[in-house]
């Protein structure tokens, strides 16, 4: 087992991870920091946030392993809701 830890870059605030969590590859440690990246972003968009989400992965040594970056784009076509349309009831 090896120990990884998950630092979430916020623009405001980085948020250092100094306890980590043990996994028994990267390759696990990779999809955890994804579900987290997933979780986080779903938490943000719930107060209209859609900001991209970064956690950068460290090992024991360290070093970043990798980088999980979660983004959300919105693009809007038409016309802008002003009110209710013609056909609304």
């Amino acid at each position: 087992m090896a120990r990884y830890y998950f630092d979430v870059q916020n623009l405001k605030s980085p948020v250092r991870d100094d306890e980590g969590a043990e996994f028994d590859s990267l390759e696990a440690a990779v999809q955890a920091a994804a579900r987290s990246a997933a979780e986080i972003g779903t938490s943000r968009l719930a107060r209209g946030d859609i900001s991209d989400v970064v956690i950068e992965v460290r090992d024991e040594q360290n070093q970043r392993v990798c980088t999980v970056t979660a983004s959300m784009r919105i693009d809007r076509h038409g016309p802008s809701h002003q009110g209710p349309h013609s056909w609304s009831a």
